[in-house]
């Protein structure tokens, strides 16, 4: 992304990292954990449902998903802009990078807020 511009490619940057970061977390967390962890919690402190320690793994695997996706389409869309326009092609690769952002820093929030809360409902 850095041949389109310098933003663009440190978004792409930001993006590779918010997307791995939670999958390097999860295989440092889940192997500590027990086979079947509370994956739902009632306002009251009662567990509601226990689930695999595995499924911690989803939320990690979307953001990588995701992130890839996006970096590819915005990859695509930039090339076919820079056939006929660089300052589109510019744009182009500088939002769709902002929307990758975005999409991977909310579903890493997601991530933390659910292993917190498996963490902490287990100390309960």
């Amino acid at each position: 992304m850095f041949k389109y511009s310098k933003m663009a490619g440190i978004l792409s940057v930001v993006t590779g990292l918010l997307a791995v970061a939670p999958l390097i977390a999860a295989f440092i967390i889940v192997p500590g954990l027990p086979d079947s962890v509370p994956m739902g919690v009632e306002l009251s402190g009662e567990i509601s449902r226990w689930g695999s320690k595995y499924e911690l793994f989803i939320a990690p695997v979307l953001a990588l998903a995701f992130g890839a996706g996006i970096y590819m389409q915005t990859s695509r869309k930039a090339a076919e802009h820079a056939k006929t326009s660089q300052s589109m092609a510019v744009t182009t690769a500088e939002r769709f990078m902002r929307n990758a952002v975005l999409t991977c820093a909310a579903i890493n929030i997601a991530n933390i807020y659910l292993m917190y809360r498996v963490v902490t409902a287990m100390t309960v």
